[in-house]
């Protein structure tokens, strides 16, 4: 598979970008930008976006980092589209030649059977957070992009798991919601024919959310079936995940609205 392309002059922006996956996916895009590109990293944790900054900076000191702090549980539209305002100055690039969004923010809930989700108020939040405020912000981004030249590409990546399509017990929280957003992300294709979106599945990562996993699944099976694999080294580094990701995007042999996984021959 050959590398892929330098991307030119970008305006990107990335939900959950603190930590984990979202700031290695802001690095791994930087290293493809050219110089007056803007990553916006959008997360709750101000010193985390700190940290993503300076990894950004490492990978390529011309592209401009701005921290968006906001807490995408709570926060309503106009809090959204104010928190954003002030990073849309390189929308106004004349040689802008790529925008994305990245709905990677999310979180897997109370991980227990489903018989036993008695938590209105747990279930509520846990959908306001992972699927409301991603068709919310969604829409602000499209709002901002509308108006660009045909010649500017964009692209909306939703941030998936083998979930959205296969039922893992005692997931049932994290799962429906996977597979509400990837059908979500479908009906935005389809109406949106000129919008190239993808929702990838990174694969089972080695980070805080699969610590979560072996910790506090209510199911014994899945517990023990993450505890192997993270003892038998066969959990990937993020930033292998992410390298495959800007494999699929270079490749574009996508449908757009498509589930494409780690593990997917591209």
């Amino acid at each position: 598979m050959s590398e892929p392309k330098p991307w030119g002059v970008c305006w990107v922006v990335v939900t959950g970008a603190s930590k984990g996956l979202g700031a290695e996916i802001c690095v791994g895009f930087a290293k493809l930008m050219a110089p007056g590109s803007c990553i916006v990293g959008v997360a709750r944790s101000s010193q985390g976006l700190k940290d993503t900054e300076q990894k950004v900076k490492q990978a390529n000191p011309h592209v401009q980092f701005k921290s968006v702090v906001l807490d995408l549980g709570s926060a309503d539209k106009e809090g959204m589209e104010s928190a954003l305002a002030p990073t849309l100055s390189t929308l106004e690039n004349t040689a802008l030649s790529k925008v994305l969004m990245v709905h990677n923010a999310g979180s897997l809930g109370d991980l227990q059977y489903v018989k036993n989700l008695i938590d209105h108020e747990h279930t509520r939040k846990y959908y306001e957070f992972n699927i409301s405020s991603v068709i919310t912000l969604n829409a602000i981004f499209m709002d901002y992009v509308k108006s660009l030249p045909s010649s500017v590409q964009c692209q909306i990546i939703n941030i998936s798991s083998l979930c959205a399509i296969t039922p893992f017990k005692s997931w049932g929280l994290y799962c429906a919601g996977k597979a509400a957003r990837d059908m979500f992300f479908k009906v935005l294709a389809t109406e949106e024919p000129t919008i190239s979106v993808l929702s990838y599945s990174p694969g089972p990562l080695d980070g805080d959310m699969q610590a979560q996993v072996r910790a506090t699944s209510a199911d014994d099976e899945i517990r023990t079936s993450f505890t192997a694999m993270k003892e038998q080294g066969n959990l990937l580094p993020i930033h292998v995940s992410v390298a495959k990701m800007l494999q699929v995007i270079h490749a574009n042999k996508f449908k757009s609205g498509d589930h494409v996984d780690y593990y997917d021959e591209i």
